[in-house]
């Protein structure tokens, strides 16, 4: 027994990511500064066996077919021809920008690589990118101070690291990730209430939001009523487009909420941040990363009795457990939870309760439930529970 025991334990510190409770990372480091750089990077580009990224803040493709970057080029040429996904992430604001721009776009070699179907992201020249990283199969890093330049290669003193490390290549790939998206041109567009303009046919609802005094029973207490709704708004988000993170129009998502449309820009955003950072930090339903306070990708928390990607389209059952014996989940009209604007939160939360019940396998509603029943079961005030019932004109 203890040997399996043992083994359990051994094999779970295998797999599991190896952070610290600090926040630190295990991994193997090399140094590779100054004239050990290029050797490195060669040794990776020819041995990658399913992908190359690479970030990078100057490119400088200098005339003649034997220096140094242009052979880089070809090796990551030969590395696509052998199957190798090849992606780039290419900075175009520099201060001499005619030159430096001009040679990244039309240069032949960069044409050359788009053409045998490597990645090419060229970040807007309004937001600079200054990496200087190299990630080869999703584990190997190279990073530091050296961009890929003749005097960087042969010049220069510069600093770099190989680093051997999935979860940190990991960490990376998925803020490339980001800035793609949040460097993406803004299109101009009024704002207007977007969240509310597509909404799935039924709302996808965890047994534990209710059942869990933490989440909407302490929102309706505390009378939390702009973060109640706007967890609803970004649940049917993302069962919308069954993503768990996704980006998030502040101002939209201000007017989606009901706030005045003779409110400014910056007063819709504030109100939004106020009710994010509420829903991360005082419900922890969220995660959420915000961008010069206008724009925002949030992370929508796993509950541990449900996960929150929604059914299909117009789907009535709700999700069931494993054991096959009780639903973990039920589901709501869309329409009305969220787009009713008559209605309060408390008699909101009633309605959950009575969907709740009936894909228990209870009475239709709660009819057949005492107040005081209902109160100690979802840990709400026997007062605003008939307060909600007047509400709805039970």
């Amino acid at each position: 027994m203890r040997y399996i025991i043992s083994l359990i334990i051994a094999i779970s510190l295998l797999i599991a990511p190896a952070y610290s409770a600090d926040g630190f990372l295990s991994s193997r480091v090399k140094d590779i500064s100054d004239r050990n750089y290029e050797k490195a990077v060669i040794e990776l580009i020819d041995s990658a066996k399913e992908s190359i990224v690479i970030s990078m803040y100057s490119i400088n493709i200098a005339s003649g077919k034997r220096n140094p970057i242009t052979l880089l080029l070809n090796d990551l040429l030969e590395a696509r021809r052998r199957g190798v996904k090849v992606e780039l992430y290419l900075n175009t604001d520099f201060r001499d920008i005619d030159e430096n721009k001009n040679l990244l776009i039309v240069n032949p070699a960069i044409k050359g690589l788009e053409k045998a179907g490597c990645i090419i992201h060229l970040i807007p020249s309004n937001k600079m990118l200054h990496d200087k990283l190299v990630i080869v199969d999703k584990r190997y890093i190279a990073e530091g101070s050296t961009n890929w330049s003749i005097s960087a290669f042969r010049r220069n003193f510069e600093s770099s690291t190989l680093i051997d490390s999935s979860d940190l290549a990991d960490i990376k790939l998925k803020r490339l990730k980001r800035i793609l998206t949040l460097s993406k041109p803004k299109q101009k567009h009024a704002t207007r209430p977007f969240y509310l303009e597509k909404l799935p046919k039924r709302l996808n609802i965890a047994n534990e939001l209710i059942i869990n005094k933490k989440y909407f029973p302490q929102m309706v207490t505390r009378q939390d009523k702009r973060a109640f709704n706007l967890y609803l708004l970004l649940l049917a988000h993302s069962q919308l487009t069954k993503k768990n993170e996704f980006f998030l129009s502040l101002e939209d998502m201000g007017l989606s909420l009901g706030l005045p449309s003779s409110s400014t820009n910056t007063a819709l955003r504030r109100q939004v941040i106020r009710s994010l950072k509420n829903l991360k930090s005082r419900y922890n339903l969220i995660d959420v990363e915000f961008f010069y306070g206008k724009n925002a990708i949030v992370i929508m928390s796993n509950l541990r009795s449900s996960s929150l990607r929604g059914s299909s389209e117009g789907a009535t059952e709700a999700i069931i457990s494993p054991n096959n014996k009780a639903p973990q989940s039920f589901t709501i009209p869309s329409d009305s939870i969220i787009n009713d604007k008559d209605l309060t939160l408390r008699s909101k939360f009633l309605l959950l309760i009575k969907a709740y019940l009936k894909a228990e396998g209870g009475a239709e509603g709660d009819v057949a439930i005492s107040i005081k029943a209902l109160s100690e079961r979802f840990g709400i005030d026997e007062s605003v529970l008939r307060k909600a019932r007047k509400d709805l004109g039970e």
